[in-house]
């Protein structure tokens, strides 16, 4: 099974390739936005999207959402160093700190992670919470690889999506896997880091 864990472009050129495609809308006037997926029930899911946490009023409103409704949210976090410094400027706590200061983290999947440190990354183990990798696009974009292999050797429930197809104009991803493997050999410096079986439950986000 192929799932495409987030996808906010093309989302018919993606069905090509992915047996899920999780799409998102803008639905009330809070500027929350949901995740719908379509293709499959074609239903409305309740969790929100926070596509950053830089918005404060809007970040407020987002974990009184999660709070209040006991919803789950999925969160761009720590996705470049501009991002994630800027909120440790700000708070004096990383992305991933400051979801759980504010007691949303245990309901909240992390999308990005290229800052993720190994407190960041144990508190995520610790928490259970899973954390969605975008390979070409953190590549693509300057951002930087994210720390795979210690999010796997901890035990984190890891996958993969296309984000906007920028750099991956099929959504294909067998394409972010492929180029996932390879980033996270330069990562480490030798070959063959993350094992076929690895790879294959990556991709289905399991």
């Amino acid at each position: 099974m192929t799932i495409n864990a987030l996808c906010t472009a093309n989302a018919l050129t993606a069905k090509k390739y992915c047996d899920k495609v999780f799409t998102t809308e803008v639905i009330n006037k809070d500027g929350f936005v949901v995740l719908n997926q379509d293709f499959a029930t074609d239903s409305i899911i309740g969790d929100i999207y926070l596509n950053d946490m830089l918005d404060e009023e809007l970040f407020v409103l987002a974990c009184d959402r999660i709070m209040t409704a006991n919803c789950k949210a999925v969160v761009r976090a720590s996705f470049d160093l501009d991002e994630a410094g800027k909120i440790e400027a700000k708070y004096k706590l990383s992305p991933i700190m400051l979801l759980h200061k504010m007691g949303v983290l245990g309901n909240c999947t992390i999308v990005g992670g290229v800052c993720l440190d190994n407190d960041d990354l144990d508190l995520m183990a610790q928490e259970s919470v899973p954390l969605i990798l975008l390979p070409t696009t953190d590549a693509g974009y300057g951002h930087g690889f994210a720390p795979v292999t210690a999010a796997v050797r901890r035990g984190i429930r890891v996958g993969v999506g296309t984000f906007d197809g920028k750099y991956n104009k099929a959504h294909s991803i067998d394409y972010e896997l492929e180029f996932l493997r390879l980033t996270a050999n330069a990562e480490m410096s030798w070959e063959n880091v993350l094992s076929d079986e690895t790879l294959k439950r990556i991709a289905a986000f399991e």
